[in-house]
């Protein structure tokens, strides 16, 4: 792996990163900080952009560098670790957090994750430091909070492919490297083209929610940093009982619309937006998880009629109505399937079918090519169609196995792909379950909920880690470990672990 090659790119995403924190001063002087809040957060922009520019000169070659498959996982696994270290320094000095809840929470943004250590008040931690609440963040440093889950979600080597020329070469291996789904959705032949039609989409479908946000009466800030939660499947919200604070059916309406959208494939976007919508129908991943979502809407709803539902920001619907029980489980399925993870009740509380469904659904996660974490649609829908096949050849003995997604036959490589993530993704989730208990006490299904919630990239899972409480009990060690989980979910596995290999280090 030619080394100099990987942390030159990385400089220069470590470039963009710097100009992203930059652009959180601004609001933060508009939305009246304190002028302490505003010029660390200048700082560290600054800080974070000499870093990345003379790291960039640094390691700057005679000639273009070409990058391989190894330099495209090293690039992409070591320029996230990089990035949110980075990204961490404003929590670290705006918000006075010590620096693991620091680079927890910066993780938990870029890798679209949500889970969160800010609590609803001030309290000291293991470390002895001050930890605020979201009530008492800055507001600029809320938005770069929001921002980096609207980076994250698109990819931050995806934006870097989309402005970043040099990048062009070996620039197949950073995209196969961060979106490694078990198909190609490769738009174009060349790649930063590519790069450039997903972020366009991503952009217009964040701007058009933010603008029927703000018509629902929430501010132009919360408005932002909502669709920001919303569009990147991440679920940091502006408010500590989450979109449940709002109350409003309008509201709610909006954000799983685009929670919806955010977990369909992009590609199906664009060409919906070319004149073609009838390619959603025609998408199998597409139609399977669309009647996921609504078999789980409708039986949760049923479930729900005449008990007592509690919202997040500790309303009690009594009695729960048809239309009631249909607004919440409508809401918060949406949110845990696209892995969103925003909240507007505390689920906790719900009949154990529906808690284990939101669990199972958990697993299952978004479409492929789209900013949701999970296995994804397409997975479970290979999984399905393949153990189908296994089963028939249990009758015919001698037939080819033929697993088709829309209408193609695929390679048995993809299916063996599909089937070793499976296993690896499983065998995360339990390592994960099993070291938690030994990191920091808790129950089998706090540990079990909060390594699939970080696993899978949905952010609040049951019990002690559930829609209404945050992960800040947690010990120091235990936020490393769900840390390294919500990197490995993020990325898909096989772009982390690869990394570990000793083959993957000789030349």
């Amino acid at each position: 792996m030619n080394i100099k090659a990987v942390f030159h790119v990385i400089s220069a995403i470590l470039s963009m990163v710097g100009f992203c924190i930059l652009s959180s001063v601004p609001v933060s002087i508009c939305m009246g900080d304190e002028q302490n809040a505003s010029f660390t957060l200048l700082y560290t922009a600054l800080f974070t952009l000499l870093v990345g520019i003379s790291g960039y000169f640094a390691t700057k070659g005679e000639t273009t560098y070409s990058l391989g498959i190894r330099e495209g996982f090293g690039i992409v696994t070591f320029g996230w670790i990089i990035a949110s270290a980075f990204g961490a320094l404003p929590f670290i000095f705006v918000g006075n957090m010590h620096w693991y809840d620091a680079f927890f929470e910066t993780m938990s943004g870029f890798s679209t994750t949500g889970a969160s250590v800010l609590d609803s008040s001030l309290k000291m931690t293991t470390g002895g430091t001050l930890s605020m609440g979201i009530a008492n963040l800055p507001n600029g440093l809320l938005f770069w909070r929001s921002l980096t889950h609207w980076l994250g979600g698109m990819g931050i080597v995806v934006l870097s492919l989309a402005i970043f020329p040099f990048l062009g070469i070996g620039g197949q291996s950073l995209y196969n490297a961060e979106v490694p789904g078990p198909t190609s959705d490769q738009l174009t032949p060349r790649i930063a083209s590519s790069a450039k039609i997903l972020w366009s989409v991503y952009l217009l479908l964040s701007i058009a929610e933010t603008l029927l946000l703000y018509l629902g009466d929430m501010s132009l800030f919360d408005a932002w940093c909502h669709t920001c939660g919303t569009m990147a499947t991440g679920g940091f919200s502006t408010q500590q009982s989450s979109v449940g604070a709002y109350n409003s059916p309008y509201i709610e309406s909006v954000i799983i619309l685009f929670m919806f959208l955010a977990g369909c494939n992009f590609v199906l976007h664009y060409r919906a937006l070319r004149g073609k919508p009838l390619f959603y129908l025609k998408d199998e991943e597409f139609r399977f998880y669309f009647l996921v979502t609504l078999f789980a809407i409708i039986t949760i709803t049923f479930c729900l009629i005449g008990s007592d539902i509690v919202s997040t920001s500790g309303q009690i619907f009594a009695d729960a109505s048809f239309l009631t029980s249909f607004r919440f489980a409508a809401f918060q399925v949406v949110s845990i399937l696209t892995t969103t993870g925003f909240a507007t009740a505390n689920f906790n509380l719900w009949p154990a079918y529906t808690t284990l469904l939101l669990v199972c659904l958990m697993f299952v996660g978004g479409c492929g090519g789209s900013t949701g974490g999970g296995m994804k649609n397409s997975r479970v829908l290979l999984l399905l169609k393949y153990g189908i096949s296994q089963i028939q050849r249990c009758i015919f003995p001698n037939s080819l196995t033929n697993v088709r997604l829309n209408g193609e036959r695929l390679d048995n490589t993809i299916i063996h792909k599909t089937l070793t993530f499976f296993f690896l993704f499983l065998g995360c989730f339990v390592i994960f379950t099993l070291l938690l208990p030994i990191l920091c006490e808790m129950d089998l299904v706090t540990a079990m909920s909060a390594s699939i919630a970080s696993l899978g990239n949905i952010g609040p899972g049951l019990n002690k880690v559930g829609s209404t409480v945050t992960y800040s009990w947690m010990s120091p060690s235990a936020k490393m470990l769900l840390t390294i989980a919500m990197l490995i979910g993020r990325l898909e596995i096989y772009t982390v672990l690869v990394i570990i290999l000793p083959s993957f280090w000789k030349k």
